[in-house]
């Protein structure tokens, strides 16, 4: 008898094992940074009776490692986390559904079936809606650039293409960074054309404009959250990951560009439009990403607002009172980021899924792209040219580097500031109420 209500614990603390696991995978592949992660898990294992100090765990970015207790039984377990896509929508299910668990006290097993039903969930936005909105974002970003209307349109058409490509290659499991390589290479050649055929009076800005789907904007975010935050090996991870699409990306665009023997693809970018218009761009731009990264269709118009006021906050500092890019754009993450704090609990979202989207817009890709395809240039580049493409190459990676951290600290400060004092006081009671009882129970 005994011995079979240690089989029962046994059986029961694996199977809540089981669904740590199924939930953090999930988490892992819809790339939520790490200390979402670690908050979510331990929120679960709270709900399920486990105390905090029998639950341990190691997040890396490719498996996901767990060990519990019930006082009786020790079990560990891993899995392996693959197929990385941003997900913004479930992010924000698993967060609902654990507090919603721990509030309403589910039982195991309609936790396991809204899990499920979490994992089977159809993306909100079909793939053609998908292609049309992220063709729009990239010709919202030519005309941020200070484009003209037909390269608006060859931006649309070129990066359009590009995605679809880039569906079809990831669909039949080919090498992620020969898909990007060649998506990029797809994208230049097709935006190419506007300098070849003299289409456009801007016709450089779209083969800058038409990859900038491709820039891994979330792992760049996340990589910087993640060594904030302490989680130092993910981070590293993450940052490697990053410099390798980066550098997929450059070597795409620069064979495309070799194969058109277009040699100066430089160009002012700069925009010249009214502020309604880049303000109009700026939120298409950040309603393509929203789409790409699946947000919850009522985040939408929250994502597009937020990316209309990071860019016009950004453009006023820069172009009117003479600020320069990393300052600006972190006063326009910060700005944002705020806001998402105080709008996360009217949206019923995770602060992320309406913070990350409307910054993404901001990110230096063309500074990034710059810097990549100059390390490239150098290996080839004479004598004379070495010195000066080496302090071109070096300014443009400088200002990438401080940008792309000032709008990391942008978003992440207000999230550190919103989770220690502004945090739903509802939540937090409950959160403690089930930690008194756990240990009570112990």
């Amino acid at each position: 008898m005994i011995n079979q209500l240690k089989d029962e614990g046994e059986r029961l603390l694996e199977k809540k094992l089981d669904l740590l696991l199924q939930t953090g995978q999930l988490l892992i592949q819809s790339l939520a940074d790490s200390n979402r992660i670690d908050r979510n898990m331990r929120r679960v294992a709270v709900y399920m009776g486990i105390p905090p100090d029998r639950f341990h765990m190691h997040i890396n970015y490719t498996t996901l490692m767990i060990n519990i207790s019930d006082g009786d039984h020790s079990l560990t377990k891993f899995r392996k986390c693959s197929d990385h896509t941003v997900n913004m929508d479930v992010l924000s299910e698993i967060s609902h559904l654990s507090w919603k668990a721990l509030e309403e006290n589910y039982p195991l097993e309609k936790y396991e079936e809204k899990l499920h039903k979490i994992t089977r969930k159809k993306r909100n936005y079909s793939r053609w809606v998908v292609i049309s909105c992220v063709g729009l974002a990239c010709g919202s970003f030519c005309k941020l650039f200070g484009c003209d209307w037909p390269a608006f349109f060859i931006t649309f058409l070129a990066s359009s293409v590009a995605l679809f490509c880039r569906q079809e290659m990831h669909r039949r499991k080919i090498n992620l960074y020969l898909t990007i390589a060649t998506s990029a290479f797809i994208a230049v050649v097709l935006s190419g054309a506007g300098s070849l055929f003299n289409i456009s009076n801007t016709p450089h800005h779209p083969i800058f404009a038409s990859v900038l789907f491709l820039i891994p904007g979330v792992p760049i975010i996340n990589c910087l959250d993640d060594m904030i935050d302490g989680f130092s090996i993910v981070g590293v991870t993450r940052s490697v990951i990053v410099l390798l699409t980066l550098g997929a990306i450059s070597f795409g665009m620069l064979f495309a560009l070799k194969a058109l023997h277009i040699k100066d693809y430089s160009a002012v970018l700069t925009p010249h439009s009214s502020w309604w218009i880049i303000g109009l761009v700026a939120a298409l731009a950040a309603t393509g990403f929203a789409v790409l990264f699946n947000v919850p269709y009522r985040s939408v118009a929250i994502c597009a607002a937020g990316g209309a006021a990071a860019i016009l906050t950004r453009n006023v500092l820069m172009y009117e009172c003479g600020w320069n890019l990393p300052l600006s754009s972190f006063s326009g993450a910060l700005l944002v980021g705020f806001a998402s704090i105080y709008l996360v609990h009217k949206a019923h979202v995770p602060a992320h899924v309406i913070s990350i989207p409307p910054v993404i817009p901001m990110i230096p890709g063309v500074l990034m792209y710059k810097a990549m395809i100059g390390i490239f240039r150098l290996s080839s580049a004479g004598g004379t040219e070495q010195i000066p493409l080496l302090f071109n190459t070096l300014e443009s990676a400088i200002n990438a580097g401080l940008t792309v951290l000032c709008i990391s600290l942008g978003v992440a400060i207000p999230n550190v500031i919103g989770r220690r004092y502004f945090s739903n006081v509802h939540h937090k009671k409950r959160m403690q109420e089930a930690l008194m009882r756990l240990n009570s129970g112990n």
